[in-house]
């Protein structure tokens, strides 16, 4: 048999590979053919414990697993409170110090000595489908003190061959809730919920001793040379969380359970629409907690379980997360009311159809702003954000502050979609500081100076592409209390600009007056110094954050004032920060739940860092100021709680513990084909009312991404003209040589 031309091989393969080059997709035909949603993430969660998940980026995710009992309708606003799994909102039955029920459905505060909460769960909710729920004939669960080698060839729980469900019960939630009593999960709102939910601190305590008596017993077992970390990470202790008692959680019967608070605090139902409310069951706590399950990394830390719409099907955080819709998700309807407006705009197009329409979303870590935003363009990701790098692309201003699509953008058919925020950027001042802290006209008038000074529509402008809203106050749009336009202006810092519609700083001449009444002439001190300050922060060697110091630096320059940065590290940063030693820092605030309190309470003197180690990051303590929180904390809104509010910003205004920096607006882009998009500051569970039309979006990715032959027909052609001689060749030498074969 003779041996064929080396090189005419080589040609079919660089052939095939050029062909096969010429589509650009990532995805399978099948993918973008169906209903499967494609978005990009720029980083990899990290926590997916409903415990102690606290970022956004992980509540993307676990929101659309776990359900706690309470959400918020998909398009009113203000937010509404509506039930998910519960079969209604429950009133509070308020007790009074002789443990009678008090008749006054809102009674003062003063007057209640406890509060119940009665939560009745649907019937019938089911679980995803879960190895923990599987049982063998001897109705035992199937995967208990499995061994390795028996789960080998699992890499996620959603590959092991036999899986099973079971019905949402009462008792689900109540662990969860104990759960954040659990020391060694550290869950970053226990020591809140702690302060109203009775019992639960005792908890936490009750846990510490089971956790330090089973240390024990397994360090004398195991002699002086037990590894206690390397120990629990091979063989994780399993917590009995339900055995002790706590009379703030209790479990009444299989589908009702009792949330009872030390006091009056209405806000603990907006608290049940967190995950940190959602439920877990027992199953699952013991079989993550096996060994085999350790050292496979199988946990509710990585593999969540829940009865939401959808589950995880792979999980690569830093390639790919994808998640397919729960078959077993109980009833679900798109709204059938929205707002004005939004019928016009095709929101109540699905009315009354069940959900969720997407059966699978794929999620892939991008990066870079640049690559990720190119895959966007080509409708390879069904919607986008806008970074920096390419808002002048996507947004043009029109007018000076409204944006509108480019014509690119408009030819696209993609849509933009905008919001306010409901967070506030700050600088803050700590308010036990000799120089810029303390509370007599002087300093207030000093704080006034420099939050003029730093007129953060500029810095809007220069850092953001303008997407912002002046702050006037910690409360931001879509808040109750928030006082929008000329009524609600900061009127110490500020001013109402009529013709653009926009707060804006009052001149500078005001702030130097003010430097000068504070006793600080032109940034001189007593001392005959220029005044000096100090920026407190942990980011060492970040580009962005040193532009931002010197716009910081030029702006205090215009009074006069010296800035000098004083960064360290993080660990060192957080101490500083406990212990009041600091001068000037920046940071944010993003709502948990959509009231007042839950910004005001960022300004409570008992709420003080260096005090109570409390979220008072300012330690601001004005008693006039408290008296307001605490008589408006409590209350239902209404005018009266509007009155009260007003006041107490009015206070935070003149006082100015922070430079009320702005509300960040989110740019979003959507494809023509991706609907009901409409954006929700409150919960990330709304995947769920989305829909797509795949037949659009293949046929308009085909449109835009068509193969382009030139390249690779030029190509055939230089190498044909190269191969074909060199082939020619080849084969006459063999002609002449000797033939082998059979």
């Amino acid at each position: 048999m003779r041996q064929g031309p080396r090189s005419c091989t080589l040609a079919a393969a660089v052939l095939l590979t050029l062909v096969a080059g010429c589509s650009n997709n990532p995805y399978r035909p099948d993918e973008s053919a169906g209903q499967t949603y494609f978005y990009a993430y720029n980083t990899p969660p990290s926590k997916l414990d409903p415990t102690s998940a606290y970022y956004t980026h992980e509540g993307r995710i676990i929101d659309q697993i776990y359900e706690p009992p309470f959400t918020y309708h998909y398009l009113k606003r203000p937010y509404q409170l509506i039930c998910l799994t519960a079969e209604e909102i429950p009133e509070a039955v308020y007790y009074g110090k002789d443990d009678a029920v008090l008749t006054d459905p809102d009674p003062p505060p003063s007057a209640v000595a406890r509060a119940e909460y009665t939560i009745r769960i649907k019937k019938g909710i089911l679980y995803q489908n879960h190895p923990c729920f599987a049982r063998g004939a001897d109705g035992k669960p199937l995967y208990h003190n499995v061994s390795l080698s028996e789960i080998a060839g699992c890499d996620y729980p959603s590959d092991f061959p036999v899986q099973d469900t079971r019905e949402l019960k009462a008792k689900d939630y109540a662990l969860q809730i104990r759960r954040l009593a659990d020391p060694r999960l550290a869950s970053p709102v226990f020591s809140t919920i702690a302060t109203y939910i009775a019992g639960l601190d005792k908890l936490n305590e009750t846990y510490k001793a089971m956790l330090e008596q089973e240390r024990a017993r397994r360090k004398s077992d195991a002699g002086a040379g037990y590894n206690q970390q390397g120990d629990e990470k091979a063989n994780p202790i399993l917590l009995d969380y339900m055995g002790p008692e706590c009379e703030g959680v209790q479990v009444i019967d299989d589908n009702t359970f009792r949330i009872t608070l030390k006091r009056k605090y209405p806000q603990i139902l907006y608290w049940m629409c967190m995950h940190f409310f959602g439920p877990i069951p027992q199953e699952a706590v013991e079989f993550y907690t096996q060994p085999a399950m350790a050292e496979k990394q199988f946990s509710i830390n990585r593999c969540p379980i829940g009865t939401g719409p959808y589950f995880i099907e792979k999980y690569k955080p830093n390639e790919v997360i994808v998640m397919a819709r729960n078959p077993n998700y109980h009833d679900d309807f798109f709204p059938t009311e929205g707002m004005p407006g939004d019928r016009e705009a095709g929101l109540l197009d699905d009315a009354g159809k069940r959900v969720p329409f997407i059966t699978r979303q794929v999620r892939r870590l991008e990066k870079e702003a640049i690559p990720e935003w190119n895959k966007f363009l080509q409708g390879y990701y069904d919607d986008s954000s806008i970074s920096g790098e390419v808002f002048d692309q996507a947004i043009r201003m029109r007018g000076g502050n409204e944006p509108v699509l480019t014509d690119d953008m408009r030819r696209k058919g993609i849509a933009l979609q905008t919001a306010v925020g409901t967070m506030f950027w700050y600088t803050a001042f700590n308010m036990l500081d000799d120089v810029v802290g303390g509370y007599d006209e002087k300093r207030c008038k000093l704080r006034q100076a420099v939050s003029i000074a730093l007129d953060y529509n500029e810095y809007l402008d220069i850092f953001f592409n303008g997407r912002g809203v002046l702050a006037q106050g910690p409360l931001p749009p879509g808040i109750f209390g928030y006082q929008p336009g000329e009524k609600g202006t900061n009127p110490f810092v500020d001013q109402w600009d009529p013709n653009r519609e926009r707060h804006v700083r009052q001149p500078i001449e005001k702030a130097r007056k003010l430097m000068e009444e504070a006793g600080y002439p032109g940034g001189i001190g007593p001392d005959g110094e220029p005044l000096t300050l100090h920026w407190d922060h942990s980011a060492q060697g970040e580009s962005f954050f040193r532009a931002r110091f010197d716009w910081t630096a030029r702006r205090l320059k215009l009074i006069g004032v010296r800035l000098k940065d004083r960064g360290t590290d993080l660990s060192r940063y957080r101490q500083k920060k406990k212990q009041g030693n600091w001068q000037l820092a920046s940071g944010g605030w993003l709502a948990d739940y959509p009231d007042p309190e839950n910004f005001l309470f960022l300004f409570y003197g008992p709420n003080g860092k260096v005090k109570s180690g409390g979220p008072n990051a300012v330690n601001y303590e004005n008693p006039k100021f408290d008296a307001l929180f605490e008589q408006m904390e409590s209350m239902q809104n209404s005018p009266e709680r509007q009155a009260i509010i007003d006041k107490a910003m009015r206070a935070l205004q003149y006082d100015a513990p922070a430079v009320w920096q702005f509300h960040p607006i989110s740019y979003g882009l959507q494809h023509a084909w991706y609907h009901n998009m409409k954006p929700h500051q409150m919960s990330y569970n709304v995947m769920r009312y989305r829909r797509l039309e795949p037949e659009r979006r293949v046929r308009l990715q085909n449109e835009w991404n068509r193969p382009r032959w030139q390249v690779p027909v030029t190509l055939l052609a230089l190498l044909f003209l190269a191969v074909v001689p060199a082939a020619a060749k080849q084969y006459r030498q063999e002609r002449g040589g000797t033939e082998t074969g059979n």
